[in-house]
């Protein structure tokens, strides 16, 4: 029978004072016990550890419950200031994708700034990806980018968009008519609206949405 390895049996073995968690072919490693043991520094061994005599198996007995304690957490966050690596950590957590600033009430993204992050397309293998700079917390209007790489998709529009294509070509069907949109177009697509996107290069725009306006 398998033996299964979650983040609790890794707090475990830290609070036995051991840095080695041996597994072999039976032994079913969680991704949670994975990343509970990069993180707090726990090398994994495959193979039986070489004991001595009195000495225990480090492999702990099962004993997942689903969930990572705070003792553990603690232990992994003080491994990785010890090692340099915490400061780096939290940046990431916080980063927006962008650097801004405050202008007289309004706002400015630096544009070299932006860093794209992945969309959902709900089409297996379609990429996309998008970048919302201007949010929910700056006013009614809502703007950001919007790439397409070479794929094709649908897209339901709860409200009202404008686009401005920056970069590339791309075929856009609204509400089941087709049209070829080119680099410097701008197009406007109404509140529920029905859109798919066909991209056969990559393709970059920027939009404005107006939540306000749900149809």
């Amino acid at each position: 029978m398998k033996k299964v390895v979650c983040a609790k049996d890794v707090e475990i073995l830290i609070k036995q004072g051991k840095s080695t968690l041996y597994v072999d072919a039976n032994t079913i490693l969680t991704p949670s016990a994975k990343d509970a043991a990069k993180l707090a520094d726990v090398e994994i061994v495959v193979g039986a550890p070489q004991q001595r005599a009195c000495e225990h198996d480090s492999t702990p007995a099962s004993s997942c419950d689903g969930a990572i304690s705070s003792d553990l957490i603690y232990s992994a966050l003080k491994a990785m200031y010890e090692r340099g690596m915490l400061d780096a950590f939290l940046k990431d957590l916080t980063r927006k994708g962008f650097t801004s600033e405050a202008v007289g009430g309004g706002k400015i993204v630096r544009g070299n700034s932006i860093e794209m992050e992945p969309f959902e397309t709900g089409t297996a293998g379609a990429k996309a990806c998008s970048q919302e700079v201007i949010g929910k917390g700056d006013g009614r209007i809502q703007s950001g980018f919007f790439e397409i790489d070479h794929s094709r998709f649908e897209q339901d529009f709860a409200c009202e968009a404008n686009c401005h294509l920056l970069e590339g070509t791309v075929n856009i069907t609204i509400n089941g008519q087709t049209v070829k949109a080119e680099t410097g177009d701008v197009f406007y697509i109404p509140a529920g609206a029905k859109v798919v996107w066909d991209a056969a290069g990559k393709a970059r725009l920027f939009y404005s949405r107006f939540p306000q306006s749900k149809g």
